[in-house]
């Protein structure tokens, strides 16, 4: 099994906040750092988003990130209703790489990068 794992230097809390509202993601585990404020700094959380877990951080990124990463993850929504409302939520900050619309590959698919430098493609 592969899982990815996000590190958001210092955003975690706040993209875990919209990972859940973009895809009702649910929270399975958090642990913060015990030497810093309470409920601040996140060690180690892992989400269930669509079905697949996904592992995120505030420690371990280098804040270099961009478009150009070598990784994106990739959203399979159950229909374009679906897509357009995570893409909907997602949209604020960020920069979008490939318009919505459809493709020889998929009926509806968008390409963006999140504010926290995170690049998804989301497609039906």
């Amino acid at each position: 099994m592969l899982v990815p794992q996000l590190y958001l230097n210092g955003a975690c809390t706040e993209a875990m906040e919209l990972y859940r509202q973009a895809f009702g993601a649910k929270t399975e585990s958090v642990m913060y750092d015990p030497q810093e404020e309470p409920g601040t700094v996140v060690i180690h959380a892992e989400m269930n988003i669509l079905g697949s877990r996904i592992m995120l951080s505030d420690f371990g990124g280098t804040g270099r990130a961009s478009a150009e990463s070598t990784m994106e993850i990739v959203a399979i929504c159950a229909d374009e209703a679906e897509l357009r409302q995570a893409y909907q939520v997602l949209e604020p900050g960020s920069e979008t790489v490939t318009p919505i619309g459809p493709t020889f590959y998929s009926s509806c698919l968008v390409q963006l990068v999140d504010r926290f430098g995170v690049k998804w493609c989301l497609m039906v």
